[in-house]
């Protein structure tokens, strides 16, 4: 049995109280005093999950001044160069370091857009058997074979931006993500602005980045409830600035994903710092930080389940230390150890 003490974030908000595991399973969520001696005090919440990653190019060293399209556009950027050039094994030990990383920074569940078709899911399925997984085809003309077989392989696909392919061929793409009842994701707006009603009537489950996004672009999302994952730290390294505040105005679901393991280590603490200061600078309410940060990814995972510590769920948690009252800034300004237990 493990006891955990502190700040409680449950569905009906945070509580001062303590949580009990037995078992691998929550067995007690109670407000008041700690009955016996926790293994770890702080902020405690079910795992955040990371909305956004390509876990596999953590080997890359990136030169200093290369643009975003220099680097990542497909497929001729130097991170797709790269990919295509490592070979399997090597790819997959990037993958399992990135995941211990992520199991490190406080990470539950990552979202992966998976480079490399077929290949790339496979791979990563072997190597993080629980990753989820959102495959990209390699092919330049739609491929209904390469399709099927991407999707057998993976929870979903994770498009490039609508920019860098065919307006039919990801039209089908999507019709294939949705008979097969997976989950669709896609890169919008991140160097220029893109057609924000070409990208929902292919209903994604979210979008990542919209740095480029005009206001009437953040309401459709938000009209369609469809979530917009920020990249804050990786947008940075390309002297990009998303409009967070914004975006909460507007009403979108905002969650937090690392992007490119070659830019940004997967660290809930740091993506969320990062979150906040952008946040903040925009004059908005640091308090908005705690949804992106703790349960917009879980909703985006899990949309039909409790997001939130509760009685009778499987033990995966996540504690975050802190000093003092709990505020955001005493939780991502912690330097001492994250916490993270899960059901074996």
């Amino acid at each position: 049995m493990e006891l955990l003490s502190g700040t409680v974030l449950t569905r009906d908000g945070f509580i001062d109280g303590y949580v009990v595991i037995d078992g691998g399973v929550i067995v007690e969520v109670s407000e008041g005093r700690c009955p016996g001696t926790p293994v770890a005090e702080g902020l405690i919440t079910a795992a955040p999950v990371n909305s956004h990653s390509h876990c596999a190019d953590g080997g890359l060293k990136v030169p200093p001044g290369m643009s975003l399209e220099e680097l990542v556009a497909p497929p001729d950027g130097l991170k797709h160069r790269y990919l295509d050039s490592v070979p399997d094994f090597e790819l997959g030990q990037s993958m399992r370091r990135f995941s211990e990383l992520s199991l490190n920074g406080g990470y539950g569940a990552f979202i992966d857009f998976r480079e490399g078709g077929e290949r790339g899911c496979r791979i990563l399925r072997e190597s993080v058997p629980d990753a989820v997984i959102l495959g990209r085809p390699t092919s330049k003309k739609y491929d209904p074979d390469e399709a099927e077989s991407i999707l057998e392989a993976s929870d979903g696909i994770g498009l490039p931006s609508i920019s860098d392919i065919d307006a039919c061929y990801a039209e089908s793409i999507a019709d294939d993500v949705r008979r097969a009842r997976k989950m669709l994701g896609i890169h919008v707006s991140e160097r220029v602005r893109e057609d924000i009603d070409a990208v929902l009537s292919l209903d994604p489950a979210f979008v990542v980045h919209m740095v480029e996004s005009a206001d009437r672009d953040l309401l459709k999302c938000a009209e369609a409830e469809v979530p917009v994952v920020v990249c804050a730290r990786s947008n940075a390294f390309f002297g990009s600035v998303p409009p967070i505040k914004r975006m909460i105005d507007a009403g979108v679901d905002v969650a937090i994903g690392t992007d490119n393991a070659m830019l940004c280590e997967p660290d809930v603490r740091k993506e969320a710092s990062a979150f906040l200061k952008v946040l903040t600078a925009q004059g908005g309410d640091p308090e908005a930080v705690w949804r992106p940060m703790l349960e917009a990814g879980r909703n985006i995972l899990y949309p039909a389940k409790d997001i939130h510590i509760r009685k009778g769920a499987e033990a995966d948690v996540t504690v975050f230390p802190y000093s003092g009252s709990m505020s955001v800034r005493s939780v991502l300004e912690s330097t001492d150890r994250i916490l993270r237990l899960r059901r074996r």
